[in-house]
């Protein structure tokens, strides 16, 4: 069996995650279901006109997005662990740039939840006419409003709006499309998606999800890691089980702020002299995996963006996209993962035994019951790459299950592959981490 046949079952293992992840209505416990990032313009999403995605430019079609979106959607899965996208919408791109953006929308929706988010035309700006802000719904829901892997994200960042007005907004849409499933339905909190318990607080809306966003810039360089998680749970208040972090995200390569250049950054340290980027993201990490909240990165690709956390080589069918922060990807990851549970077995391939799980405290995948042939255990980074093959036996010894050391491996989120008679019989994904 060659390393480009073990690497090409990992990608179709990966996809087959994907599907089985998405789907299904939203239960008000957690939210952790949502393992995302943001798919961005390059110049933003405060655009008037039509949204060119990063890989996009004007010249493409229907047929060509899809081209794109196919490949950018299955990286995301296969090097990112995803099964969310982000995806913004303005009136623009739902009149003049509609037949291209649909292939984009067609394919995500194919692969991962969606959630769509309206952008205005800049920060603070209201949308310039309510009559093309509603047809734009109207036409997005037309085609899209009974899908079961398509979300909407009513307003982004609508700081324009005061509690009042922003409620209102938010009653009127619901009223306008009473058959859209309101669990499928998410809330920015005021101001910059802020504050939370402002809309959380309303009974209209208890069916709703809500979103918050945080960024390094909303609190002091002086703050620890606990200090940022009390800071994201400040804004969240007691409506944890019903938010999505549709925006979080830190530097991922070298950039410049204020003047002073920052080199890619070490999210493993956790060093009082580390940077406030670093504690920041470790801090946002903990709090939403404590939350057992899901979110969305800002961003998982955004051209020329120092927070992106993928980077982008080649175009249409021959993109090709790198982790930018091998560190950064296991932050998010760690986000993305309860701690109290063992193993996640929501990726499951397979019902069949026997099955691995993960001793957590051991640092050692248990391969839990006989195999009827030849039994080895095959581990998998993010990215595909093969980085152990272990034969562990046919059966287990004075009923001692068989084990996998793994505390050597780094920090992040890896594929076990359980293979009896050189056929996957079950496969898990698991975290290593602190």
């Amino acid at each position: 069996m060659t390393d480009t046949f073990i690497a090409t079952r990992f990608s179709r293992a990966i996809r087959s995650l994907a599907f089985l992840f998405v789907g299904g209505a939203v239960s008000h416990a957690t939210t952790n279901q949502f393992r995302g990032v943001n798919w961005a313009d390059p110049r933003d999403n405060f655009q008037s006109g039509v949204l060119y995605l990063s890989g996009l430019t004007s010249s493409d079609n229907n047929a060509s997005a899809k081209i794109v979106a196919d490949k950018i959607m299955s990286q995301f899965a296969s090097k990112l662990g995803t099964n969310t996208v982000r995806l913004p919408i303005n009136e623009a791109t739902a009149t003049t740039g509609w037949s291209m953006y649909t292939g984009v929308l067609d394919v995500a929706l194919a692969k991962a939840r969606v959630i769509l988010c309206y952008w205005g035309p800049a920060h603070g700006a209201a949308p310039p006419n309510m009559t093309n802000w509603w047809s734009m719904w109207s036409t997005v829901l037309a085609k899209y409003g009974t899908d079961k892997n398509f979300y909407v994200e009513i307003y982004n960042e609508p700081n324009m709006y005061n509690k009042t007005t922003l409620s209102t907004l938010y009653a009127d849409w619901l009223q306008k499309f009473p058959n859209f499933p309101q669990d499928h339905i998410i809330l920015d909190g005021t101001g910059m998606a802020q504050n939370v318990p402002d809309i959380g607080s309303d009974s209209r809306f208890n069916k709703c999800l809500l979103a918050v966003h945080d960024y390094s810039m909303w609190g002091a360089e002086t703050y620890t890691e606990a200090q940022w998680s009390a800071h994201l749970k400040g804004e969240i208040g007691s409506y944890s089980d019903r938010t999505v972090a549709t925006e979080w995200g830190g530097p991922m390569s070298t950039g410049t702020k204020n003047g002073t250049t920052y080199p890619p950054q070490d999210f493993t340290s956790t060093s009082a002299s580390a940077t406030y980027f670093v504690k920041y993201i470790r801090g946002m990490a903990e709090q939403l995996r404590s939350a057992k909240m899901g979110g969305c990165y800002w961003a998982g690709l955004k051209d020329n963006d120092w927070y992106s956390m993928m980077t982008k080589t080649g175009t249409g069918a021959n993109i090709v996209l790198t982790v930018a922060n091998a560190s950064g990807l296991g932050r998010l990851q760690y986000s993305w993962f309860d701690t109290s549970a063992a193993v996640d077995r929501s990726g499951s391939l397979s019902n069949l035994s026997p099955r691995l799980s993960f001793d957590r405290s051991r640092k050692v995948l248990r391969v839990e019951g006989s195999s009827s042939g030849p039994t080895t255990v095959r581990l998998f980074k993010a990215d595909g790459e093969l980085v152990r093959s272990s034969v562990v036996g046919n059966e287990s010894i004075m009923n001692h299950a068989r084990t996998v050391d793994v505390s050597a491996l780094p920090e992040g989120m890896y594929l076990a592959n359980l293979e009896i008679d050189g056929q996957v019989a079950s496969s898990d994904k698991f975290f290593i981490g602190k």
